[in-house]
C-alpha cells in the first residue's frame, strides 16, 4: 500500500516540475541595464526584390530608454527614440523626419519594438506579445506572436535567439504579408563604441 501511493505521488509531482517554464530565464538575458552599443548586420528579404537586401551599422542604447539605430552600409540613414519623439535623417535622399511616438506608424513601430528586445523591457513586450522560450543546453530562443487585440493586424511575429554569449543575438522579424527582416547583434568593441555618442547623433538627427 505505501509503495502504491508513493508511485501515486511521483506520478501527481511529475507534471508540475515538467510545466516550469523557462520564460523568466529567457527574459533575464534580454535585460539590459545602462549604456551599451551594439554592432549589427540586417538582411531583408523582399517579396518583389530578386535578392536580399543588406545592411550594417550601429545600435546606441541608454538608462534613460533611448534607442538610436544608426545604418552606415549602404548608406547613412539614422532612427532614433529620443524622449517621447520618433527621427529619422536620410542624409543621401536629403529626408528628415520627426514626430510623437504615439503618431508612428507600422513602419517606425519597429523600432519600438528594438528598443523593447535590447534593453529587455518585457512588461511592454508581453503588453502585446504572447512569449514562450525554449532552452536546450548552450541555445536559447524566445518566440513573440502579436495579441490579435493588442498589437495591431500587421505586427510581425519575432524569434529571437542566442548561445551562452551573452554579447550576441539572432533577431528574426517576419511580417504578415511574409517578408522578413534578420538582424544579427553583438556588442560592439570599445573602440567602436567610443566613435558615437547618443547626444551627437540626436542633435545630427533633430538637424541641430
Amino acid at each position: 500500500m505505501k509503495k502504491r501511493l508513493g508511485l501515486l505521488l511521483l506520478c501527481l509531482a511529475t507534471p508540475t516540475l515538467a510545466d516550469e517554464s523557462p520564460l523568466p530565464e529567457v527574459l533575464a538575458r534580454l535585460r539590459q541595464s545602462g549604456q551599451a552599443t551594439f554592432q549589427y548586420r540586417e538582411t531583408r528579404q523582399l517579396e518583389l526584390a530578386a535578392s536580399p537586401w543588406q545592411a550594417s551599422g550601429v545600435m546606441l542604447t541608454d538608462a534613460a530608454g533611448t534607442l538610436v539605430k544608426l545604418q552606415l552600409q549602404p548608406n547613412r540613414v539614422i532612427m532614433a527614440i529620443g524622449g517621447d519623439s520618433l527621427y529619422y535623417w536620410d542624409a543621401a535622399q536629403n529626408q528628415r523626419h520627426s514626430m510623437p511616438i504615439s503618431y508612428a506608424d507600422d513602419a517606425a513601430m519597429q523600432i519600438l519594438i528594438f528598443r523593447n528586445i535590447l534593453q529587455g523591457r518585457t512588461q511592454e513586450l508581453q503588453a502585446d506579445y504572447e512569449l514562450t522560450a525554449e532552452i536546450q543546453e548552450r541555445q536559447w530562443s524566445l518566440h513573440m506572436q502579436p495579441k490579435p487585440d493588442r498589437a495591431g493586424e500587421n505586427a510581425p511575429s519575432i524569434d529571437i535567439s542566442g548561445d551562452a554569449d551573452p554579447d550576441k543575438r539572432r533577431i528574426l522579424i517576419r511580417q504578415a504579408d511574409g517578408e522578413t527582416t534578420e538582424y544579427h547583434i553583438e556588442k560592439a568593441a570599445d573602440q567602436q563604441a567610443a566613435a558615437y555618442t547618443i547626444p551627437q547623433l540626436l542633435q545630427e538627427a533633430g538637424g541641430e
